[in-house]
Order: structure tokens, then sequence, then C-alpha cells
């Protein structure tokens, strides 16, 4: 079982043997309690690579104080964290299950091993306000690190640094104007805020540490620059929303669905501008499978939003209640059903193999000469591969139907070839979006992002229909009404029939 909090504070550089300030009158605080010095021991654990901290991650087994245990902090900022808390084990020499667990992205699947044990002698001072009730906290550490690397020095880093906590559910601007009235006090006698705050980054100082090795960003006005600066972005998002749904969160699906798809936009669209590697295969790969079951997931979040009611007032006031609930229940199972299929695949090796190419895309990047050309003769060979490919998969799923085959089994295949296409298109759009219309001609931009509006609006309706069937199906058999079932499938076979047209229209253009 763990805990989790949102830690917010700052640390400061206080020269060795200098008095801390007076602090009573900044910030509402009136009144101060020392306490006795204790100890503290920690080991901070990472893997040989050193992911964690490329991560902006530490996890550490600390004894002494009130909190002793096994820690996991993920910084937001400089001075906001979000700490997880899980009790102290005897084994001081094994990671538990569960704190592995919790690190499974950031650590991307390797072991941990002890890389720094840091020891501290603190002594807190509990800062008060008015009625006696605290603030926040002060300690002032003397800390001694020790790097646990092959490499490491023998002796040990040693410096003074005082940090300030918040306590309680403390608002964060609250907090920072308390900082603002802390910052002050300590530059009059000599401190300030400090460049490095973790005691991590500080006690690993020097440590080889390959994830830490950065590359040049490619030269401006080359498509690599548009490409590394896109993954960047794109990845810091796609792990925003993985650590929430890994974590149970409320994560945006539609957003979540978006970054994949960018990122299989990239690799895939641009391959030549990566190495010519198994490992970049198997992540494009991987990337249009994430692109795959997020998309579904995209999906199923938009039929729980628009399937319950029909696109007019007068019709959906046709929609009884109980057939309303009914479709609002099936439609929150398949979004469910959906996000356990996206948090199975965030916990497969071909995600943990698509971070590492990520990883490498987005901090040591490698262009290749074909990316390092100026953005309009890169887009010429796209254009030459995606728009044919595009045709082609919206050609197949606006193609006549096969009478030889049964209703349903034609219904289903109409609706994964329609995935394909609304993927493709949308896909290919956002490979253009990446160097911009300046790069690629804006009428094929426009009428591929025309394709790529239809199809969505298209594919939306088909699984629309396949719920509607499936559970008209369920009422008629138990003896239930089922004319609100055929007001909302009437509704969504118009909007079928329509974007067909237009999908048909689009396919021309492109």
């Amino acid at each position: 079982m763990s805990d989790t909090h949102l830690e917010i504070e700052r640390t400061y550089d206080l020269p060795e043997g200098g008095d801390l300030p007076d602090l009573i009158g900044a910030g509402g605080i009136l009144r101060t309690e020392h306490q006795e010095p204790f100890e503290l021991d920690a080991t901070y654990w990472d893997t040989e690579r050193y992911d964690l901290v490329a991560s902006h991650v530490t996890v550490r087994r600390r004894t002494g104080g009130p909190d002793a245990g096994w820690h996991i902090k993920r910084a937001a900022s400089d001075t906001v964290r979000h700490e997880e808390h899980f009790p102290l084990t005897d084994d001081a020499d094994t990671v538990p299950d569960e704190v592995l667990a919790a690190l499974f992205t950031e650590r991307r699947g390797r072991e941990l091993r002890p890389v720094v044990r840091i020891t501290t002698t603190r002594t807190v001072t509990r800062l008060l306000d008015e009625d006696g009730d605290q603030i926040a906290e002060l300690a002032d550490d003397q800390v001694v690190a020790q790097r646990l690397d092959d490499d490491a020095p023998e002796a040990p880093r040693t410096w003074r640094e005082v940090e300030v906590e918040t306590v309680g559910d403390v608002d964060t601007q609250v907090a920072h104007e308390l900082f603002s009235a802390l910052d002050g006090r300590f530059a009059a006698v000599g401190a300030a805020p400090a460049a490095v705050s973790s005691k991590l980054a500080r006690g690993l100082a020097g440590a080889p540490a390959p994830r830490l090795q950065t590359a040049d960003k490619p030269d401006r006005g080359t498509a690599a620059r548009a490409l590394t600066k896109r993954l960047r972005k794109l990845r810091a998002t796609l792990l925003a929303q993985e650590a929430l749904l890994r974590s149970g969160g409320q994560a945006d699906l539609r957003e979540t669905a978006a970054a994949a798809l960018g990122i299989a936009a990239v690799i895939g669209s641009y391959r030549p501008a990566f190495p010519e590697t198994d490992a970049v295969d198997r992540a494009a790969d991987a990337a249009e499978g994430l692109a795959a079951v997020t998309a579904r997931a995209a999906l199923a979040e938009y039929l729980v939003d628009g399937l319950p009611r029909a696109s007019t007032p007068a019709q959906d006031a046709l929609v009884d209640v109980m057939t309303r609930e009914r479709i609002l229940a099936a439609t929150r199972e398949r979004r469910a059903v959906a996000v356990r299929d996206v948090v199975a695949f965030l916990q497969g090796e071909p995600f943990l193999e698509l971070l590492d190419v990520l990883d490498d895309a987005a901090e040591r990047p490698a262009p290749t000469a074909w990316a390092l050309r100026p953005p309009k003769q890169v887009a010429q060979d796209v254009s030459a591969i995606e728009k044919p490919r595009v045709r082609e998969l919206v050609r197949d799923a606006l193609g006549e139907d096969d009478d030889s085959s049964a209703v349903l089994d034609r219904e289903a295949a109409a609706r994964e070839a329609t995935e394909h296409a609304w993927r493709a298109a949308t896909r290919a759009r956002m490979a253009m979006d990446v160097l911009g219309d300046d790069a690629f001609p804006h009428a094929l931009w426009k009428r591929i992002g025309d394709a790529a509006d239809v199809l969505t609006e298209r594919v939306r309706s088909l699984h629309a229909l396949d719920v509607l069937r499936v559970h008209s199906g369920i009422a008629e058999h138990g003896g239930e009404g089922t004319f609100g079932y055929g007001v909302l499938a009437g509704d969504r076979v118009r909007l079928a029939e329509e974007s067909y047209d237009e999908a048909v229209h689009a396919l021309n253009r492109v």
C-alpha cells in the first residue's frame, strides 16, 4: 500500500557556518519552533542508463526521521513534486515489486541498482502563523553523498542546504508567494535558491549517465530540426497521459490518441530521417500499434458523449430514458474495455522499445543526410508516398459491397477498412503539419485534412450503428421496446450516408 501527496518546497544554498535568517514576519510567519537534530540515511536507485534521473524521477530507501520507507518523487517543476510513499522493507538490497511496478515506464522496464548513498544531519524548524498553526517546515541539512558506481571518487561530496516545505493542502500560488517572501530574507545572509535543488543530482555529479548525454539540436532550416522539436513535444504529452492511465487517473483519451498518431506520423512518414536499424523499424511498428489502440479508445470516448443523444432536438425527444441509459451503460463499458487495451499495450515490450527510440530522437538526435535537407525537398518525398497510400486506403474503405458475404461480415469489414483509412488520412495530415503548408502544397494539405475529417465522422457513425444494433437486439430479445434505438440508428445512418458521399468527393480531390 502506498500514499501520495504533493510536495511544494524550495531549496537554498547556505554558506558553511552561516546563520539562518530571521523569518519572523515573512509570508505570515510569526513564530518558530526549533527541534533537535536527527539522522537520515537514504540510498537512491536508478537503471544502468540513469533512466529515472532523465525522467525527473527519484526513488530511494530512507531510514530515520518521521517518513522512513521507500519514496518515489516525480518533479512537476523546480519547486513542486508528487511524492509517493511505500512501507520500509527489511531487505535493503531489493526494490519492492510494488515500487518497481510504479516505475515501469520511467525505468523503461529495466532493473534498478543503487547509485548513491546520501546521509543527512537534519535540524527542523517549524514555521507557525499567528494562531500557532504550522505554515511550513524548514530543514537545515548537512549532507554527505557517496556515489556507488565503479568510477566513484573515494571522497564523498559534502554541502549544506536549507529546504523550506509547505505543509497541508496549500495552494501552489500561496506557496510561491511564501517563497518569494523568504527569498529576500535568505539573500540578506548570503543565501540564494539552489541552482540544483535535488540532493540526488548533486550526489551524482560526474557519474557516467548515458541517458543524460545529449547532442546538439539539428541546424535551423532543416527538416530534422522540425522533426526533433515535434517528437519532444509528442513524447512529453504521451508520457503525461500514460502516467494518468497507468495510475488509474482520468486521462484525456483523445489527446492520448492524437499524441500516438503524431508519433506514428513522424516515425512512419519520415522513416528515412532515422537510422536504418531494426530498433527503429520495431519502434515504427509499435507506434502504429499504439496509434490504433488509442484511436479506438478515443472513438469509445466519443461514443459515450455522442451516441445517447440524436443530432436534432426533435429526434432526441423521441428517445426514452431507459434506452438512453442502456446505451450510456454500453458505451461506458466499451470505453472501459478500450482503456484496458491501451493500458495493456503500455505495459508491453514494444512500447518500451518505442520509448527508447523516442529518447534517442529527442535527446540525442542523429539525423540522416535525407533529413538535413530543406523542408520543401523532404516534403516532396513524403508527398510521393503518402498521397497514393491515403488514396488506396480510402478507396478500399469506400469500395462496393461484396454481395457474396454475410451482412454482418460486410459491415465489420467496412468498419475495419474505414478505421484504416481514417488513421492513414489523419496520420498523413499530422505528418504534413510537422513541416507546415510552407513545405507541402496547401491544396494537398487541405484535401488530406478534409478526407481525415470526413472519415472521422464516418467511422464514428459505423461504430455507433454497431452498438445500436447489438443492444437493440438485446432489448428486443428481452421484450423491451426498440423505437428509441431505431431513432438513433436512423440518425446515424443519415450521418454515415452523408459522410460516404463527402468521402467520395474528398477521395476524388486527393
